[in-house]
């Protein structure tokens, strides 16, 4: 019996990531939080994973097109001999770029349970348009 095989592209760039995992830690990179971006019936979604911050830590700002999000994210520095460290902190900043048929001035955001959730409204003129269509007999 013949099995198949899953093709998985993205295969040779994790085993790249994993391979330079063993010389630093995830706390010496950067931290970059994750972000589903995705289209709704009227709007465009940009959800980011902020886990441990506050709704004062993160600061969002929409300039020609490029939404961006950044922030920090600091623990209490004491010296607590750790034996393993791989909750990144620090200064972070994600960018996504906006076509231009979302309407930036109606642009909201919130923020609950560690997840940002920013809605970018679509223009009217691209929003579809559905007209009843009287049928004459």
């Amino acid at each position: 019996m013949r099995t198949l095989l899953r093709y998985d592209p993205y295969s040779v760039a994790r085993d790249f990531d994993r391979f330079f995992e063993q010389f630093s830690t995830p706390v010496d990179r950067p931290w970059i939080p994750r972000v589903d971006v995705f289209d709704r019936e009227d709007a465009l979604i940009v959800r980011t994973e902020l886990p441990g911050l506050r709704s004062e830590d993160i600061d969002v700002t929409l300039e020609n097109s490029e939404l961006t999000i950044s922030g920090s994210r600091s623990f209490e520095e004491e010296d607590r001999g750790y034996h393993r460290r791989e909750i990144a902190h620090g200064e972070f900043q994600r960018t996504i770029y906006l076509p231009d048929e979302y309407d930036a001035d109606k642009i909201s955001a919130e923020y609950h349970d560690g997840l940002l959730e920013i809605s970018v409204p679509k223009r009217p003129e691209v929003l579809p348009k559905k007209v009843k269509v009287e049928i004459a007999e």
